[in-house]
């Protein structure tokens, strides 16, 4: 088994050989159907469940995959950002159609959801044992991803936190009181949220009394007893990593620098819109912290009871020079992440194993693949080659994309984008001159924009590209020429105001314009 890991053309051989998922029939739930690609390394897909939809799905997974395709965007034409209708109704809507085609399927059907929700518990209770979960339960998901349980814990893990930081009750906190120990701004992180939607960036009254009502509203009862974590704000960028419990011990991936927030592209200071893995600039000293505290962070969670995937968010500090001074851990995301969704491709592209191949071996018991070779894997990441930039609304209101533009493989050639050809991956791009337009590319007939209130910010697509996006000297925007490049894009998608489509369950509206 010592050469198994090595690469991923000697890990293919060893599945084919040993038939580890010989009588898998795998079945993935995420937000958006492409993140299952994630898994094609090792076996197919045979059905996927999903909150989005996108015309790639139309034209590769079902077309060119031949996979079924359930997902809550589909059968409503709309996309918005609230997420409840998926996470709760959908397998009530639909779980008579999903449990019909997932009987068909023949050998053990096992499904992977991106996080586990609540829909999906309920519809496995229902359906008995046939089914097997291989993710963590909601109750286990929350306990790690309650924000304010990494403060509690640091200690015991050993790792840095923010200075300063502290959990508090919400009904407590005063802004004149946080304004005045912290000057140049603070963070309030709500204790269940992700992809930035619970953390809070307060640099005034106004926004500390908008975020106080929006929470009010959400919380009810609860708010004045929910606990929040309270951080200073730290000037420099976001930082990321990810790791799998697996066998007894941690697999990791590169570290990657996060771009949150941008005001060029969302208006949410918390919002993520994108990763960057090919800028490798980290010094040594700093990767390794980074890949250390991931470590630690894994054993922690596995010794009280986590399995396979996870991320790690890190904050910093700048020096004069605005390079990362301090590094801190900000959070922990336990469930599957962002980055893993493309960070198969790109390992795959360097001939690595992806980190997700430890995710399966964990949950399907593959204890043939020992510490010792996961400890040799995580000693040689290579650097790898790649960046998403993810595109956003940036109006409020319903809209609809008339400009007919499809995913596929572009070039940006004398200021005009140039479609070379189809694909959906950064692995069939030719060259750093190449770039993706993919993951989400709104299709014929998609209302963006909820019908009751419209959104800021509903997710549009991605752009996977080979080059950096981050400025060298600011990594916390995207620089000059992928802002250039994003803007042809919007240009090319047109979007436009549109009747708002009504959900089921929702009493229809004339605008939702403001």
């Amino acid at each position: 088994m010592a050469k198994v890991l090595e690469s991923l053309r000697s890990l293919k051989k060893a599945i084919d050989t040993k038939g580890w998922f010989r009588d898998t029939r795998l079945v993935y739930q995420g937000l958006g159907p492409l993140g299952a690609h994630m898994f094609t390394h090792f076996l197919p897909v045979s059905c996927i469940i999903s909150e989005y939809y996108g015309q790639e799905v139309q034209r590769y997974i079902e077309g060119e995959w031949g996979t079924k395709v359930f997902s809550y965007e589909k059968f409503t034409g709309v996309r918005h950002n609230e997420s409840s209708s998926f996470n709760r109704y959908f397998y009530q809507d639909h779980g008579k159609e999903i449990a019909a085609a997932l009987d068909a399927l023949p050998g053990d059907v096992c499904i992977i959801p991106f996080s586990v929700t609540p829909g999906l518990e309920e519809f496995l209770f229902t359906q008995g044992s046939r089914y097997h979960l291989l993710q963590n339960t909601s109750i286990i998901q929350n306990y790690f991803d309650y924000k304010a349980r990494l403060a509690w814990s640091a200690r015991e893990i050993g790792i840095p936190i923010p200075p300063d930081s502290r959990v508090m009750l919400f009904g407590t906190l005063e802004y004149a009181r946080l304004a005045d120990e912290f000057p140049t701004g603070f963070v309030i992180q709500v204790p269940l949220s992700q992809a930035g939607g619970g953390t809070h960036f307060v640099f005034n009254e106004e926004e500390f009394q908008s975020i106080v009502a929006q929470n009010r509203k959400v919380l009810g009862l609860f708010f004045e007893r929910t606990q929040v974590k309270i951080t200073p704000f730290l000037s420099g960028p976001s930082l990321n990593c990810t790791g799998c419990v697996v066998n007894g011990t941690v697999a990791l991936s590169q570290p990657d620098i996060q771009v949150v927030g941008d005001p060029y592209f969302v208006k949410t200071p918390g919002q993520y819109i994108g990763s960057d893995f090919s800028l490798n600039a980290f010094a040594p000293e700093h990767r390794q912290l980074i890949l250390d505290i991931t470590k630690r962070i894994g054993k922690w969670m596995g010794m009280h009871g986590y399995r396979g995937n996870f991320g790690v968010d890190f904050l910093s500090t700048v020096d004069r020079e605005n390079r990362i001074a301090d590094i801190y851990v900000s959070e922990v995301n336990a469930r599957l992440v962002g980055e893993s969704q493309y960070l198969a491709d790109w390992q795959s592209m360097r001939d690595s194993v992806p980190l997700t191949f430890f995710h399966l071996a964990e949950w399907m018991s593959i204890d043939e693949i020992t510490p010792a070779e996961i400890e040799a894997y995580n000693s040689s990441l290579p650097d790898l080659e790649g960046s998403a930039l993810l595109l956003y609304t940036r109006e409020k209101g319903t809209f609809r994309a008339k400009g007919g533009i499809t995913s596929g493989i572009y070039r940006f050639v004398e200021e005009k984008l140039v479609r070379m050809r189809d694909g959906y991956l950064l692995s069939q791009t030719k060259g750093r001159d190449e770039f993706v337009i993919t993951n989400g590319v709104p299709w014929e007939g998609l209302v963006l924009g909820h019908p009751r209130y419209g959104d800021y910010n509903v997710f549009i697509c991605y752009i996977l590209t080979r080059e950096s996006i981050v400025e060298p000297h600011n990594w916390r925007v995207v620089n000059k020429r992928w802002r250039e490049i994003a803007d042809r894009v919007y240009e090319a998608l047109t979007l436009v105001p549109c009747a708002p489509r009504t959900l089921p369950g929702e009493k229809k509206q004339t605008s939702t314009r403001e």
